[in-house]
């Protein structure tokens, strides 16, 4: 089951889109993509391999496993490869989702 984890047990920063590249280092070994998101939207974030996401501003509740997990501004998850729905706050959302581009399915 992924365990939706808070920023502040990994830096003492407010969270942004630098201070998450700056998690990951080599940058070269790390693929980043940044998305917004408006208010109660349904999404569907899909990937062919594991990813980190990172919720930057706003929330959404994610479907894991057929399970909702909610998730809100400074929070991050780990997950597999798949598809996961996701639906946005009534704020928006912004995230950041990070690849390893070393991993090789």
């Amino acid at each position: 089951m992924s365990q939706v984890l808070s920023w502040a047990d990994i830096s003492t920063t407010g969270i942004s889109e630098i201070g998450v590249r700056q998690q990951h280092k080599p940058a070269d070994n790390f693929k980043f993509y940044s998305n917004t998101y408006a208010a109660n939207q349904t999404i569907d974030i899909k990937a062919s391999h594991g990813f980190r996401l990172y919720v930057l501003a706003g929330s959404c509740s994610l479907t894991v496993n057929g399970q909702e997990l909610d998730l809100e501004a400074e929070q991050f998850i780990q997950l597999k490869d798949g598809v996961y729905t996701c639906n946005t706050g009534s704020e928006g959302l912004s995230i950041v989702k990070v690849f390893n581009a070393k991993t090789k399915n």
